[in-house]
């Protein structure tokens, strides 16, 4: 089992500066579990102190159901793949790929093995590290890159080498920091589709950290949404999106982010200057001030004199292939639609129109960065 466990788990730095607030984490065998959030949330910092790349202020972390907090990061059993791939500019790709296992050779180097006479344990290990080294190449594609340094690849072929030094060791867990943040968009989505199929070979336990939602969406088991070092949700990514936990994984998972607009609710009704709407059923005894909050795929665009309807300009018309995401100015401010290219199609920067909600998916939270989104009745 390759558990990682985190209990309590803080960063304090001198000064009395924390990075990150008492984490609980239980992360299962074989788990792919996504760190995100913007930068400076302490995803990476508590990402440093699973492989003990920085030290553990407070509270007690497990891997395989011990306890390492005083174990150095080599003895851990885990592999790190870095953000700019560290990879050693003087040795070939298959000599990267080798690298942690030449380390790890039990009959040490060649005087040692010929002064102790073991040179066929030597060789042995030899050729089982060579066998390792090309079924990990095979498993990603690197076989015509065996000979070549890594000045003469690609970001991309970088970033394959750097994952493939790191699974022919066979840790207990692999740590991700911002992989693919130094590739170009393309790329970027390539190579995160291979990770995902990598995962599904392997089904090793993978905690990767990212400040890029959509890449955290697409590649987690489940999501653990950070902010100011505490975590604000941990769950799958579809219940993120859907039932968030606060208005700040509300806003900051999704593209474009949802629409959070502050009133007030009274007797099914939201406000904002003097703008309302109606609600469902569930909010017709709530009366508090709040905040609404609507994903720009849950707005419709109509007439300008629909009754019931929000006014509102249009400032911007991003076409996007198969979508379009169309930028409102009203009485609820800044707001961001998403439509078909079709509904799209005769919308004008400058033209007024009426916008309703669907408001059975519309959500209200607690007032505040970071206010507990509410249940109806």
């Amino acid at each position: 089992m390759s558990d990682v466990t985190l209990t309590n788990v803080g960063k304090v730095y001198e000064g009395g500066v924390r990075a990150v607030e008492a984490v609980n984490l239980s992360i299962a065998d074989g788990e792919f579990c996504v760190l995100v959030g913007p930068s400076g949330c302490g995803k990476s910092t508590t990402l440093r102190m699973i492989a003990g790349l920085e030290e553990i202020s407070e509270g007690t972390l497990e891997i395989s159901g011990v306890r390492v907090n005083d174990l150095p990061a080599k003895d851990r059993d885990i592999a790190f793949v870095f953000q700019n791939y560290a990879l050693y500019p003087h040795l070939t790709v298959a000599q990267n790929v080798a690298f942690g296992l030449e380390q790890r050779r039990t009959h040490g180097n060649a005087l040692t093995a010929l002064l102790t006479g073991a040179n066929a344990a030597r060789a042995k290990e030899s050729a089982a590290i060579a066998a390792r080294v090309t079924e990990v190449s095979k498993t990603l594609g690197l076989n015509e890159l065996l000979t070549r340094y890594p000045r003469e690849l690609s970001g991309g072929q970088r970033q394959r080498v750097a994952v493939g030094r790191a699974i022919a060791r066979e840790p207990k867990v692999f740590l991700f920091d911002e992989p693919l943040s130094n590739l170009d968009a393309r790329l970027r989505i390539e190579t995160r589709t291979e990770l995902r199929l990598l995962h599904r070979r392997l089904r090793a336990t993978i905690i990767y950290v990212t400040h890029d939602q959509e890449e955290a969406m697409t590649l987690a088991d489940r999501l653990v949404v950070m902010h100011r070092g505490v975590i604000q949700q941990h769950a799958s990514a579809q219940e993120c999106y859907e039932r968030p936990a606060n208005r700040f994984v509300a806003g900051f998972i999704g593209t474009p982010p949802m629409n959070i607009v502050d009133g007030r609710v009274e007797n099914g009704v939201f406000e904002c200057n003097g703008a309302r709407i109606s609600l469902d059923a569930r909010w017709t005894t709530t009366t508090k001030a709040c905040a609404i909050g609507i994903r720009p795929d849950r707005l419709r665009l109509g007439a300008a004199h629909l009754e019931g309807a929000l006014l509102a300009t249009i400032v911007a018309v991003e076409h996007l292939g198969d979508r379009t995401d169309i930028t409102l100015d009203s009485a609820w401010g800044r707001l961001t639609a998403r439509v078909d290219a079709d509904s799209a199609r005769e919308m004008r920067e400058g033209t007024a129109v009426g916008v309703t909600l669907d408001v059975q998916h519309a959500h209200l939270f607690e007032l505040g960065e970071c206010g507990a989104r509410l249940n109806g009745a």
